[in-house]
């Protein structure tokens, strides 16, 4: 189970947002940014804190990559599978429909929001995803929906999408916001 800081919201809200931080940040890090992002209080709002703690320098991380670059497959996917988990779980004790979920995920955890949103599975997804200053990590053992045999994004449900990059980011580059390869959502 991810810890989380949780930002909550009003009785009425009716919608789950959630705001994944990036490498060496934590779940107090994007949660100022909840009330500006749901002026109106519609939604009930989660921070989770990566999984993996960045000692001694605090944070946190959701994967682990070598010095080569090359992403560890286990911890990706523990993380994918954490934050559905988080999603599922907290619409259910919430009474919210995980269908009207919003994901927000700065650097990493925009590579992570991505992930769990456009990840090949029969789930609920999310509503719309927003991948600040991050990436599309594709590595070839994680499976999008596009990468399924007869891919139809209609028939796949995914959500509505924003990616954004400032181009003179100092940590991760625009280049690397964008995709080196044909992915079929981000041409």
């Amino acid at each position: 189970m991810l810890r989380t800081n949780v930002v909550g919201g009003p009785a009425t809200a009716d919608r789950l947002l959630v705001l994944i931080h990036g490498y060496g940040a934590d779940e107090y890090d994007l949660a100022p940014l909840a009330p500006v992002l749901d002026e109106a209080g519609r939604f009930f709002t989660v921070c989770p804190r990566g999984p993996i703690d960045l000692a001694p320098y605090g944070g946190a991380a959701w994967y682990d990559r070598g010095e080569d670059g090359v992403i560890e497959p286990g911890s990706f996917q523990r993380s994918v599978l954490a934050l559905a988990h988080l999603v599922d779980d907290t619409a259910a004790q919430r009474g919210l429909d995980p269908a009207r979920t919003v994901v927000i995920g700065f650097s990493q955890g925009g590579a992570m929001a991505l992930a769990l949103s456009l990840r090949d599975t029969t789930l609920t997804r999310p509503a719309a995803v927003a991948c600040l200053s991050g990436m599309l990590q594709t590595p070839d053992w994680f499976r999008y929906a596009w990468d399924a045999d007869g891919w139809d994004p209609i028939a796949a449900g995914l959500p509505a999408v924003l990616v954004q990059h400032g181009t003179l980011d100092p940590m991760v580059g625009i280049e690397r916001g964008r995709p080196d390869h044909e992915c079929p959502e981000f041409r």
